[in-house]
Order: structure tokens, then C-alpha cells, then sequence
């Protein structure tokens, strides 16, 4: 591939790819009833704001200026419980409940 041509057949492999792949999110995100939970949820997968737009039919600037709503909210939460701003909400949450099993066992 040093020409700079693609293989028609890998071009295949990517476009059919491509395709699963976003009928996968579109499945994972069916269930989803905000805009918002959806559009945090193909963000938290790895999509981009661009591939989000596509996938759920809207522009990519709703899609960002979702996406920054979103981070300033969990920035907010992280600070309100004292969780550490590389730290996700996630990790916390199970850090919590691994704290709270512990303390049970010992009582």
C-alpha cells in the first residue's frame, strides 16, 4: 500500500466494519431515553463526536456541546464526592461499595 491506493477488498472489509459497528451502537443506545445518556454513552464506548452525530442523527455541534455539559456535570459530581478528577465516577462508585463490603465483614 506504499502507492497510496487501498485495496478494493479491505475497503470492503472496512465499509461492512463500519456498518456492524454502528448498527451495534445504534442497538445499545435503542433502550436509552435522553438524547444526553445516549450521546454519554457511545462517548464513554469511544465514538467520536462526528461518528455520534451520524449514528444518532443529529449535527456534531449538539453532539459537543452535549459532550461539555456532561463533563462539566461529572466534574461537579467528582468534586461533590471528593472522588480525585482522573478518577471516574465508576471507579469510585465501586471503590464505595468495596469500602462498604469490607466494613460490613468486620462488624
Amino acid at each position: 500500500m506504499s502507492s497510496g491506493k487501498r485495496d478494493p477488498q479491505l475497503s470492503e472489509i472496512s465499509g461492512k466494519l463500519d456498518t456492524l459497528i454502528r448498527l451495534s451502537a445504534l442497538s445499545l443506545v435503542k433502550g436509552i431515553k435522553t438524547q444526553k445518556d445516549q450521546i454519554a454513552l457511545l462517548s464513554d464506548a469511544g465514538f467520536q463526536p462526528k461518528e455520534i452525530a451520524d449514528i444518532l442523527g443529529t449535527t456534531s455541534n449538539t453532539v459537543s456541546v452535549t459532550l461539555s455539559a456532561i463533563r462539566k456535570e461529572r466534574a461537579e459530581k467528582e468534586r461533590k464526592e471528593g472522588t480525585s478528577p482522573g478518577e471516574s465516577v465508576v471507579a469510585a462508585e465501586a471503590k464505595s461499595e468495596q469500602e462498604a463490603t469490607e466494613s460490613a465483614e468486620k462488624t
